[in-house]
């Protein structure tokens, strides 16, 4: 019997996780309640999945977007990103806006992060994510106390050439192709100790 129960609801939280349990329902707080598992309570992770949270409207709207449409690469966020119509994506990109910024808790290697600020600065990519990893444009994610995890991940991501990522991303595989691994982890140590 408890097994019985177990699977039932196992079954209705896939449902609610794929957002087709939520029929074409367009209410902000109600299509990004199920991110809460892996994102936190409004986007604000505890990690290592991505803080969401405080992120700007349309790049969480356009990255939900290419999730879907298999344009960038997810381990599971392809799956779940096609649960949602283009609607429901705004009303997510909207309410994760409007959510406050909580940067993860988490130890930087003050070395490793002078060493990433070196190199945020010598590849140009101030020029999109600003002085310290937080943009003023509105399809570009604040890295700024995101997850060292998560950054050494998407970076590497974007950085491997067997992996779809979106069309404007393509500029950071370039000028990632250079990098090292440790490279990689300097420029995330930066982003996620930045203020």
């Amino acid at each position: 019997m408890h097994n019985k129960k177990l699977t039932a609801a196992l079954a209705v939280g896939a449902l609610l996780a794929s957002g087709s349990a939520l029929g074409g329902v367009s209410d902000g707080a109600v299509v990004s309640n199920t991110c809460a598992g892996c994102h936190g309570t409004n986007g604000a992770s505890v990690g290592p999945a991505p803080i969401i949270g405080g992120q700007p409207e349309m790049y969480v709207a356009s990255a939900m977007a290419t999730y879907k449409d298999g344009t960038r690469y997810g381990t599971i966020m392809n799956r779940i990103a096609k649960g949602y119509d283009p609607g429901q994506l705004l009303d997510m990109g909207k309410f994760f806006a409007a959510q406050p910024w909580v940067s993860g808790k988490q130890t930087v290697d003050a070395k490793l992060a002078e060493k990433g600020k070196g190199l945020h600065t010598a590849n140009g990519c101030a020029g999109c994510h600003g002085a310290n990893g937080t943009s003023t444009t509105p399809t570009t994610p604040r890295l700024t106390g995101q997850y060292v995890e998560y950054l050494v991940f998407q970076m590497q991501d974007f950085k491997d050439g067997n992996k779809p990522i979106p069309a404007a991303a393509m500029v950071m595989r370039s000028m990632l192709a250079s990098l090292s691994d440790d490279d990689i982890k300097a420029l995330a140590h930066f982003y996620a100790g930045a203020k």
